[in-house]
């Protein structure tokens, strides 16, 4: 699982967030996550496979131009 954390609470309308991973074929994530109004954080799948050596994967999440992300360690 990952979470998707804002600085504030969403607006009313909520915000559509957009998940990448830099490495979609060991460690798959949604299109994008909706944070609901009034809250500050949303979680989101993400679904990795059996790698042959220890890797790592860049997910990242955009609103408005904004990037943020973290590095996902992948074990064999």
């Amino acid at each position: 699982m990952g979470t998707v954390t804002l600085s504030g609470p969403a607006p009313p309308a909520g915000i559509v967030v957009t998940l990448t991973s830099s490495r979609p074929a060991q460690a798959a994530v949604p299109r994008s996550v909706t944070v609901a109004a009034g809250q500050r954080s949303a979680t989101f799948s993400v679904t990795t496979v059996p790698v042959t050596a220890d890797t790592t994967a860049w997910i990242s999440g955009t609103y408005r131009g904004a990037t943020k992300g973290a590095t996902l360690a992948i074990k064999r």
